[in-house]
């Protein structure tokens, strides 16, 4: 029916004057107007309530992911922010563990060299009591050789043995005039 309603519009249109003569048909402009309108509502009632429910939903999800993406870059800021205060505290931290370390470090370096030398001094007073032992034994050794050789000399010069208590008294009286 539609067809055969364009064949005949299209053989009227070629007898036409006026308007017509222009390319302008008022009936095909009518039924083009009618057509135009029935396609309009279909698209209306059927088509262009989803499509735009559709777009108001995508604006909806665009708008809400950018609200999200702004809060994401503000809470990554606030991170960032928080980070470096981070740091700065662990920094801050890492630099007293430091100093206390090292006041540590230092007292165990003073004790160790009060202890260092409180041992050399414990070793230097053994070694002079021991060398003040060692010369008075050599001494008494000494002065032990020094009374054997005046005996033997004594008896060498006097030819005649000496009891013990003529020697001790030569002795003393040797000794006596040495100092």
């Amino acid at each position: 029916m539609i067809h055969s309603l364009v064949t005949r519009f299209g053989a009227e249109t070629a007898e036409k004057e006026g308007i017509a003569a222009l390319g302008f048909d008022p009936k095909a402009f009518l039924i083009q107007l009618v057509t135009f309108l029935l396609v309009f509502y279909v698209l209306k009632r059927f088509v262009f309530g989803r499509v735009v429910q559709m777009l108001e939903n995508r604006r909806k999800t665009i708008e809400e992911g950018v609200k999200l993406s702004q809060e994401a870059k503000a809470q990554a800021e606030k991170l960032e922010l928080e980070i470096i205060e981070a740091r700065k505290q662990a920094r801050k931290q890492a630099d007293e563990l430091l100093a206390a370390t090292k006041d540590q470090a230092d007292g165990i370096i003073r004790t160790a060299e009060q202890s260092a030398s409180a041992k050399a001094e414990n070793i230097l007073s053994e070694a002079n009591k021991k060398i003040t032992e060692e010369t008075e034994r050599a001494r008494r050794a000494l002065e032990r050789e020094t009374v054997e050789l005046v005996i033997q000399a004594t008896e060498a010069v006097s030819r005649e043995k000496l009891d013990a208590k003529k020697d001790a008294a030569l002795i003393k009286d040797a000794l006596r005039a040495k100092a």
